[in-house]
Parts: structure tokens; sequence; C-alpha cells
């Protein structure tokens, strides 16, 4: 017996939003209300006093506390944000049955339920929060790019405010926008790699002091100066890399201090809320109150640039340091326990036993590693060719890959911390990339055998230099 939705030339109107709404349901059902990290409750407070701070973007307090209206609890962001998820799903999914391609619509359902997002989706972050409204975005897009279809003004503005929302959550999110939105001329046409690279550069440019006018403008938040917990972070590792206590000023402590605890691991030490937070205001122009802004900041961003320009190599040394880790590349198992946080230490007596290390194997197995995802991407997007003109899920496809790898690579250059969720959207967008273009790429493996070896050799590189560094337990600065 054949089931009809699971042949192309089936009905299938109703199977995708059914499943959808079903998977929505069901993980609704385990994980509300959801779990608060530290930051969720910095903005949970913000949200229930109207007292908006720009320290975490403010829109996610702000639509948090017109939700608190409705009942008063904090679960419903959390429903808002599982609620957008699927709807992106289903519609992606919907638009592969409407198009006689249910092969690829189940997959789409299926990579919703990937288990690095349930794992994360069970919390009230702004990581999650950003993947929900873009992938709606996106959905809203591609239902009627695949179809062929012009998109009408209402799903114009309906998706610009789920990637609007998308955009505003998490601050270096105007890195992955650029791609996604030349989807709205994408009927017809095709965008090169140049294009989508130039168009992406152009929308960080205006959406970054956009985003700050709404934030302080429209919402109203009050500012903190966030960008000195960035600076402050490269300021001391270019020092402890150099060898040049000069590049933190005047007055500053000895550098075996500094370098004491300085760790390329896990979490920015000198942090506000890091093991030495402390020093951080040893450093000139930085305020001794986080909540109000130096009147110095055009000082200190002088001093930064100033520290960059004179030692590049240490500069460099440091944030390649800290992307390795962020990326979970080339790190021991368990490798917060270099991190010299007290935070994961609790009185700083924790004692980590084999059997956590080995344990970790499995918790943070290379589906969680973002550098995995990104060795995918980057050659999913080398194979992803077609002739002119391209089929809507070519350009949706070469979209989400750029749009996933320009949003890790910005880390390079404005990670102060390591965790997988910190790349959610990028496994989100490269996975989704592959989905939709992988008729494409499998052609390209087919006839270019060379290239096809030339990539699945740079992935089994990356995983096997990965479990090597992890079974080698490597130690690194």
């Amino acid at each position: 017996m054949k089931w009809p939705w699971l042949t192309a030339a089936g009905p299938s109107r109703m199977v995708a939003p059914l499943v959808a709404l079903a998977l929505c349901a069901t993980q609704l059902t385990f994980i509300f209300p959801g779990e608060l990290i530290s930051d969720s409750r910095d903005q949970l407070h913000q949200a229930i006093t109207h007292q908006y701070l720009d320290w975490h973007p403010p829109i996610m307090a702000f639509v948090w506390s017109w939700l608190l209206r409705i009942n008063g609890n904090p679960g419903l962001l959390l429903v808002l944000h599982q609620c957008l998820h699927w709807l992106g799903f289903g519609l992606i999914a919907d638009g592969f049955f409407r198009v006689r391609m249910p092969g690829r619509a189940w997959l789409v359902l299926a990579a919703g339920a990937f288990p690095v997002f349930l794992f994360y989706d069970k919390e009230i972050v702004k990581d999650v929060g950003m993947g929900s409204g873009l992938v709606a975005g996106f959905g809203m897009l591609f239902w009627f790019l695949v179809q062929r279809k012009s998109i009408p003004w209402w799903a114009v503005l309906s998706s610009g405010i789920c990637i609007v929302y998308g955009a505003l959550i998490r601050t270096n999110a105007v890195f992955a926008i650029g791609p996604i939105l030349l989807l709205y001329f994408a009927r017809g046409r095709e965008f090169g790699l140049a294009k989508i690279v130039g168009c992406s550069v152009l929308t960080a440019l205006v959406v970054l002091p956009l985003s700050n006018w709404i934030n302080h403008e429209v919402i109203g938040a009050r500012r903190q100066d966030p960008l000195q917990s960035l600076q402050i972070f490269d300021l001391m590792g270019i020092a402890v890399r150099s060898g040049d206590i000069g590049v933190l000023g005047e007055g500053v402590p000895p550098m075996d201090k500094i370098a004491a605890c300085y760790t390329s691991y896990w979490w920015d030490p000198y942090s506000p809320w890091g093991i030495c937070q402390d020093m951080r205001y040893d450093v000139e122009f930085i305020s001794p109150d986080m909540n109000k802004v130096t009147p110095h900041l055009a000082e200190r961003s002088a001093l930064w640039r100033r520290a960059i320009l004179t030692h590049p190599g240490a500069y460099l040394a440091h944030r390649l340091s800290h992307f390795n880790s962020s990326i979970y590349f080339f790190v021991p198992s368990l490798s917060f326990r270099y991190s010299k946080s007290t935070e994961l230490a609790p009185s700083g007596r924790r004692v980590i036993t084999q059997s956590d290390i080995y344990f970790d194997y499995l918790r943070k197995n290379l589906l969680f590693w973002p550098v995995f995802w990104l060795a995918l991407g980057v050659c999913a997007l080398a194979l992803l060719k077609h002739p002119a003109p391209p089929p809507p899920t070519f350009t949706c496809a070469r979209a989400l890959l750029c749009s996933g790898l320009f949003y890790s690579a910005a880390y390079l250059v404005v990670g102060v911390a390591t965790e997988t969720r910190y790349h959610y959207w990028s496994i989100m967008a490269i996975m989704l990339g592959i989905i939709l273009g992988g008729s494409d790429i499998a052609h390209q493996m087919r006839t270019h055998p060379t290239r096809s070896r030339l990539a699945v050799a740079l992935v089994l590189a990356v995983v096997c230099i990965g479990f090597a560094a992890r079974i080698a337990d490597v130690g690194l600065l």
C-alpha cells in the first residue's frame, strides 16, 4: 500500500502544515515554560520593569514585555520562538510539497527537529530567537519563490517583520541577513558570490547604525557601552601575546597578573562577571559603573585600534585562538576545564573526572561542533553550481549557505565567548541550504569526481583533526 502524501503525485496540501503543527505542539508540551540563563533573566527583569538596557539587544525584552501583558507567563516568549521556528520549517516543506518534491519536504520537517535545535530550544535565549525569526522570514519568501509566484505586499511585510526581529535580537545578525534580503529581488535573477558579499557588507553598514537608532530612540534603551567587553578582551590578548603591556595604557597591573587570567577558552575572563573583572578597570577609559557609558569611549577605541595596528600578528593570533575555541575545532575534550572560570567550577574546587571527559564525546559530538557544519557549508557552496537561469531552490540554497557562513565568520572579530548556541543560526542555515541545493550538489559530485573527493577530504580532515585534538587532550593559551 502506498501512502498518497509520500508520492509526488498525491495530494499534499495539508500534510506539511499539520505535521509542523504537531511537532510544534509536541515540543512545547515537553519544554514549556522553558529555561532561563543569566542573560535571559536580565532581559526578563527589563521586560517586567520596562527599563531597557543595550548590553543585550533590547528588542527581546521589549517583545517579552508585551507578551507578559497577556497572562504574565514568561514562557510565552518560548511559545513565540517555537511558533516562528515551525512556521518557517512548515512553509519550506509545504513549498516543496506544492512543487512535487516530497522527499525534500520530509527532510526539511526532520531538520526542524534536529537534536542541536531541540537541545537549545528549551532555553529562552536570543540565539534561538534570532534563528526562529530568520527561518520564519525566509520560509515566507521561499514558499512563493519555489512556486515561481510574485511575493504579495502582505508577505513582504510579514517576512520583513520576522527578519527585522531576527536581526535586532542579536547584534552580529547584521552579517547574516544580507544574502536573505536579496531574495526579495530574486525572481528570475541570479546573484553571484561577489554580489552576495557586496550586499552583505552594505547591509551590515546600513543596518548596524539603524539598529542602534531603533534600540535607543524607538525602544528607549539606556546605553551601557557593551563594546568595552570586546575591546578589553582584545587589548589583554594583544598585550599577553606581544609582551607589550604598553598597549593597555598607563597604570596597568604587571604582565604576569594579566597572563594568569588570560585564556582563549570559553568566556572572556575580564568581563564584568569574569574571574578577573577588577582588572578591566586598570585599562584606561573604562567607567567603574557598567551601567554608564564612559565619556572617553573614543579614546578607548583609539587605544584598541592602535594596539591592533601596532601588533597585528599578536591580534591575529589572539582572534584565531579564540575563534578556534568558539567553533570547537582544535580543542581538548571538555574544553571549558582550561578556561580558568570559577563559574564552571563551584568554589573553584570542582573535580573533573575521566568519565566527565569521556562523556563529553557524546554530549558534544561532532554534530555540536560548529566547525563541522562550517566545513560542510564551504564544500556545499563550492559544489553548488547550476546553468543559468537557476531554479529558485538554487538561489535560496546559496543565500542560506552564505548567510550561515558569514554569520559564524563574524565571530572571528567579535567573539568573546564559546558555546555552540552562538552558531545556532549557522547550523540551521547550512543544513537547510544543503537540503535545498541537494540535487545540484549531488549532480556536481557525480560529474566532477575530483571536486567531490576534495570536498569529502576536507570534511574528513576537519573531523579527524578535531578528534585527534580531543584524544591528545591539547592545551592552548
